[in-house]
């Protein structure tokens, strides 16, 4: 898996979510272990330190479980992501904020300009709209 650069999550963060969705799918089982340090640097191009922030995440989860000469073992199925599809990416995600944002601004000119054309223009005194009556 190559790191998405315009996400804006850190890349441990990244590594952590691609590992979760790898002990999540049904190549991985509760025993297996997770790829050495060394596989997962030639996988995802990171630093050591980076690729170890990781791994705390997932062991703060109680996902895995590491020990020294034996590796990083499967422990547990992740509840909220198992037999889960991958949902947008945060990339994609501000991607579509930024859909929905242009189409309000659009939609919040298409009603001043309406309102303008039913009330008036709104430089016209707000007090003279009550007088006549």
């Amino acid at each position: 898996m190559a790191l998405d650069a315009a996400d804006p999550r850190p890349a441990y963060q990244q590594i952590a979510d691609d590992l979760r969705r790898f002990i999540a799918s049904e190549e991985a089982q509760v025993g297996d272990k997770l790829p050495s340090l060394t596989e997962l640097q030639t996988k995802y191009g990171r630093a050591v330190m980076t690729l170890q922030k990781a791994l705390d995440v997932l062991r703060a989860e109680g996902l895995v479980l590491s020990r020294q000469g034996e590796g990083t073992i499967i422990v547990k199925k992740p509840e909220a992501h198992a037999g889960e599809e991958e949902g947008p990416s945060p990339h994609e995600l501000r991607q579509m904020f930024e859909r929905i944002n242009s189409a309000l601004d659009d939609l919040s000119q298409r009603v001043s300009a309406v309102e303008a054309e039913l009330f008036g223009s709104t430089s016209d005194d707000p007090q003279s709209g009550s007088t006549g009556r």
